[in-house]
């Protein structure tokens, strides 16, 4: 095995996935700094730059483990993608409101469409949220996970499989016994 210190990052790769974890440590080492100065280019915030450089690594770190990141001499042009990516995915999340996901909960769970309000309509909403948070916090942790990507973060089930590390139909099995779960839960309370 050659030296980390002299190996390319395709070495350096390689080394990791034949189990040598000091590589990936490495690999952060030479190029954390360049990653986390290109993400905050684009989100201008240290603390979130830090966050989304963490989970840049951790999709490459998975990648790697599921076979489907290919060494192809191109592992920054790589991470760089992830990482804007992530930042947009950010933005996303950023522009929507959570009236919107109040509503899509209340779709989901009880089948409401999304007509407009009433003041009285608004106040029931209101406390419908906050016991439908309750109920979902009763929930087991990988239901509750599933509701809150979709509904918090109005994630795809593909986004979420993704994220939770599961495959699409266990993702979508989840929010389906979730909102069972929910929908009992809320009877019972209601």
């Amino acid at each position: 095995m050659q030296h980390t210190a002299k190996a390319t990052d395709a070495q350096l790769v390689q080394q990791y996935l034949n189990g040598h974890e000091q590589s990936l440590t490495h690999l952060m080492d030479l190029h954390g700094d360049q990653l986390l100065h290109f993400i905050f280019k684009k989100v201008r915030d240290w603390d979130l730059s830090q966050d989304i450089a963490q989970d840049a690594w951790i999709k490459f770190i998975h990648a790697v483990k599921l076979g489907k990141y290919i060494e192809s001499g191109r592992f920054m042009p790589w991470m760089y993608r992830v990482a804007g990516n992530l930042a947009m995915d950010h933005f996303r999340k950023m522009k929507r409101s959570p009236v919107v996901s109040v509503e899509q909960c209340h779709q989901a769970v009880l089948g409401m469409g999304d007509e407009q309000f009433t003041a009285e309509e608004v106040m029931l909403s209101m406390q419908f949220n906050e016991s439908m948070w309750k109920a979902v916090s009763k929930l087991p942790l990988n239901q509750q996970e599933v509701v809150k990507l979709r509904v918090q973060s109005n994630l795809s089930f593909r986004a979420i499989a993704e994220e939770t590390g599961v495959g699409i139909n266990t993702a979508l099995g989840r929010m389906r016994y979730a909102v069972i779960n929910l929908r009992k839960e809320l009877q019972l309370n209601g």
